[in-house]
């Protein structure tokens, strides 16, 4: 963990324990979680405070509300004596022009944005690593979905950033998970395991090391595969209409993530936080402090 003063981990998840005992009460009744993300937030917010967080990162599968939450919490920050922004992990997606080298020159699945190795870790790196250095002048990147392509860059000052992302966090698997596909598109569009293969090898060489700079964890967890595919719907119809996926374009779109965002239920990012349980209506069902212990698979 890169907090200043040397806190340990197990110091801040005793402070993640004892702000869920005394502000919401979650010992007295572990089934009632939060009302919405405003709650949530003010509990977060005060423990990235107390603990000096730089780095928050939030991880959940597409459409479980990290973005809602990640600008909830930036809120929240805002109105203590700190300042923060929120980023997406999205914002780094390489460019089309980017990604369409890949898919030449390893896989033509990587012309598709998503998937470890088709995102900009070095200018995520160099915004992490300003953020603990105390350089409160940040370059971030946007990128604009319904174009498919980078739009410029955001130019922020703040003390703490709420990264959230689909794969934030996520670990690489043991080789041996590879050789089976895990849907219709890894099966008919991967059969030899090489892009599975390559984005594995890039979580290892690029994003781990990033995942080191994260000081406090927000897991998402949604109830089954079902709900993201219906979550992620909700979200393709908040585009203009010329822009939307149809429904399979947007099926197939979501199986590009479908290995990893298991696998990231089962393996969340090992370091202090919180693991929020969401039910199928969307609503909180519980939260319980996570020091990333493996969660089953559903």
């Amino acid at each position: 963990m890169k907090v200043p003063g040397e806190i340990e981990p197990t110091t801040l998840r005793r402070a993640v324990e004892q702000a869920f005992a005394v502000q919401i009460g979650l010992a007295d009744a572990p089934a009632q979680g939060f009302a919405d993300w405003k709650s949530l937030a003010r509990v977060v917010a005060g423990l990235a405070v107390a603990s000096g967080s730089r780095v928050i990162g939030i991880s959940g599968s597409q459409g479980s509300g990290k973005s809602s939450l990640a600008q909830t919490l930036a809120a929240a920050l805002n109105r203590s004596t700190n300042s923060a922004v929120a980023c997406s992990l999205d914002d780094f997606y390489l460019t089309r022009q980017e990604r369409a080298l890949l898919a030449r020159e390893v896989h033509p699945l990587l012309s598709t944005r998503g998937v470890p190795g088709t995102h900009a870790c070095d200018w995520l790196r160099e915004v992490l690593q300003s953020v603990h250095s105390g350089q409160r002048n940040l370059r971030i990147p946007q990128f604009d979905k319904g174009l498919d392509e980078r739009a410029g860059t955001l130019d922020a000052t703040a003390d703490i950033l709420i990264l959230e992302g689909w794969c934030v966090g996520v670990a690489p698997q043991p080789e041996g998970l590879l050789a089976q596909p895990c849907n219709a598109l890894e099966r008919d569009e991967d059969a030899q395991g090489v892009w599975r293969g390559w984005v594995n090898a890039q979580i290892t060489q690029h994003y781990q090391p990033l995942w080191a700079h994260v000081d406090l964890w927000l897991h998402l967890r949604v109830p089954g595969f079902a709900q993201v595919v219906a979550w992620r719907e909700q979200q393709e119809f908040s585009l203009p209409g010329a822009q939307r996926m149809s429904k399979l374009e947007l099926e197939r779109f979501i199986a590009h993530y479908e290995r990893l965002t298991r696998w990231q239920w089962r393996h969340p990012a090992r370091g202090p936080g919180l693991l929020v349980q969401l039910d199928a209506q969307h609503g909180v069902e519980g939260v319980t402090v996570s020091a990333g212990t493996v969660i089953e698979s559903q």
